[in-house]
This record gives structure tokens, C-alpha cells and sequence, in this order.
């Protein structure tokens, strides 16, 4: 008995509460996700893996500019997580025409994009604790200007994109 002890004390413990970190900082603090779209090109070449910061939506509130992981406002569980960029906060009003999005009635400055949003749609006025979000590649992103609900209530998001990390070839920073 002592020598059973003796292994799971010396082998078997230290393996198994191994096991429970790696799943408890995999699902709660930082994880690694697959670009599986171009919706965010060019911020998130396709094909890419990135980091996942889940304490930062966490532990602060999303921010627009953020890029976020999130299940689907539809289906929270059986789609695959999407990536998108957070335009409209909590009770503001997004509307986007003439290849620009306005804020409040303010036009929003996005640097990060490459491509003129085709399109007039909204205004869209962002409910308590929900965000508007869009892809990068505006042309050929489905996001919240095409869902029947169109904003993402902060309980789906599953973290921020921190980097991209795998190809070498396309490191980066991404917030």
C-alpha cells in the first residue's frame, strides 16, 4: 500500500493535476483558435491560428476596435466560435453608408480597414449589454448588418484575439 501511495504521490498526482491546469488555462485564461474565413483579412490572414485571451472580456469591459471570438447570437453551441471586430457599444446608434460607418451620427475612423463598406444599412440601435460587430473584409463578411438578430449580447463572447501566432510567416499583434 505504501509503495501505491508512494507512485501516485511521486507519478500519477503531479500528471493528473497537470492535466487539470493545462484544461482550466486552455478554457478559462488562453486558448488558440483557427482563422476558418477571410472575413477579417487583411488583420486575420486565412489560414492562421491565434492566441485567445479569454480574461480580458472577462475582467474588462469589450471595447470598439476589439476583436473578439464569439458563439453566434442564434445558436451558443453548435456553431463553430466566429471572429469579428466590435463597431457599436451598448446603447449607441450604428449606421453605415457611402462606404463609412457613423456612430451616434459620428463617423467612425477605422484605419485597420483595406476595402470601402459597399452598402447602406441601419441604424441599428445596440440594446444593453450587446455589441455590433463586422468583419474587416466588409464585402465579404456576414455579420451583424445580415443577422436576424443583429448584435452579439456580451455572454457570447469567449475572448479577445491577442496575435496571431502561427504561421511564422504572419506573426503579429492583432489588439
Amino acid at each position: 500500500m505504501k509503495t501505491l501511495m508512494k507512485v501516485f504521490r511521486n507519478y500519477i498526482g503531479p500528471v493528473v493535476a497537470g492535466v487539470l491546469i493545462a484544461l482550466f488555462t486552455t478554457h478559462y485564461v488562453v486558448s488558440q483558435a483557427e482563422v476558418i474565413s477571410g472575413s477579417m483579412v487583411p488583420t486575420l490572414p486565412y489560414p492562421t491560428h491565434l492566441l485567445v485571451d479569454h480574461l480580458a472580456t472577462e475582467l474588462a469591459a469589450p471595447y470598439r476596435g476589439e476583436v473578439i471570438m464569439f458563439h453566434h447570437p442564434k445558436n451558443s453551441t453548435s456553431e463553430d466560435p466566429l471572429l469579428k471586430r466590435i463597431i457599436g457599444l451598448p446603447g449607441e446608434t450604428v449606421y453605415i453608408t457611402n462606404g463609412h460607418v457613423y456612430i451616434n451620427g459620428k463617423l467612425l475612423k477605422e484605419p485597420y480597414l483595406t476595402v470601402t463598406t459597399e452598402g447602406t444599412f441601419g441604424p441599428y440601435k445596440v440594446p444593453p449589454g450587446e455589441y455590433f460587430v463586422m468583419g474587416d473584409n466588409r464585402n465579404n463578411s456576414f455579420d451583424s448588418r445580415f443577422w436576424q438578430n443583429h448584435f452579439v449580447p456580451r455572454a457570447n463572447i469567449i475572448g479577445r484575439i491577442d496575435a496571431v501566432v502561427w504561421p511564422p510567416s504572419d506573426m503579429k499583434i492583432v489588439h
